[in-house]
């Protein structure tokens, strides 16, 4: 079972400009021919569809009885997940990046940490990993606790919305809209709204932990699947326009939610209004 991880994260911006970059420029991509490259895809791809694991749990995995080669396996996990020291110079695991992160202690026979994916690690998953539908399936349970919004609500979106959920994929690629002059802007309130989005979401950083970074990609999700259905799979559905009011309208939990953002936003306006009012030069 996951745990919410209550400690200081980055923001999402962090996550675009730094942390996806510095995972490629790291460990490569997923048609890398590097061993090493090759071994934390296939690590981070473990925590992914398994959800949280001890090291020695992820080593069984490929040997599920050889205690010697699951030792040597859980040696080599361990060093990619938290680093090693070599002839004196220390190199940096995948944890150190804040794609992993420790989620709880196993009391199990062979004892030790519980690894898992962070929001940024599941982030990363959906952006190089080429999951199908049916393994993001997996992440989406494994990690509902993390992002209850939507990986809580998954069977319910796909029932309604079918394969519109995958497109929370889009995100792992760092698409915030934090730059809309690259964007078609089709409805003035879009605009607006994914303004205050990205406000809210990159001023807030002091105080970002797992729980807000989960409600920024669940704002991002909802946002994008009621004002910008080019990003949806068939662009000329119709259908589309309507999406959001259908999930919202049959869970009273989402609706009430997506409203107190749409109140804040509406007074954050208000106030700048009046501040802007308030502007004399005579």
């Amino acid at each position: 079972m996951v745990i919410l991880n209550e400690g200081k994260m980055s923001s999402l911006l962090s996550y675009k400009y730094y942390i996806r970059p510095t995972a490629h420029q790291l460990y490569g991509n997923k048609a890398s021919k590097s061993k090493h490259h090759q071994n934390v895809h296939k690590s981070i791809k473990i925590l992914a569809l398994e959800g949280p694991m001890t090291t020695w749990e992820m080593a069984k995995i490929k040997f599920p009885t050889d205690n010697a080669k699951i030792r040597s396996k859980e040696k080599e996990y361990r060093r990619l997940l938290i680093g090693r020291i070599d002839k004196g110079r220390f190199s940096d695991g995948v944890m150190d990046l804040n794609l992993i992160l420790i989620d709880s202690k196993s009391t199990k026979r062979n004892p030790g940490n519980r690894y898992r994916l962070s929001l940024f690690g599941i982030l990363y998953c959906l952006d190089q990993m080429n999951f199908s539908e049916k393994e993001i399936d997996r992440i989406a349970k494994n990690y509902e606790i993390i992002l209850p919004l939507v990986f809580g609500k998954w069977e319910f979106l796909k029932s309604i919305i079918g394969k519109h959920v995958y497109n929370i994929s889009l995100l792992g690629k760092g698409l915030l809209f934090d730059n809309l002059n690259i964007i078609s802007i089709k409805k003035d309130e879009f605009y607006e709204l994914i303004s205050y989005f990205g406000i809210k979401v990159n001023t807030l950083t002091e105080s970002f932990n797992e729980q807000k970074i989960g409600e920024a990609i669940s704002l991002w999700f909802y946002v994008t699947m009621l004002y910008f259905p080019s990003l949806m799979a068939d662009r000329k559905s119709k259908r589309n326009e309507k999406i959001l009011y259908k999930v919202l309208r049959k869970d009273q939990e989402l609706q009430r939610w997506f409203l107190d953002f749409l109140s804040e936003a509406k007074n954050f306006y208000i106030q700048r209004s009046k501040k802007l009012e308030g502007i004399s030069i005579v």
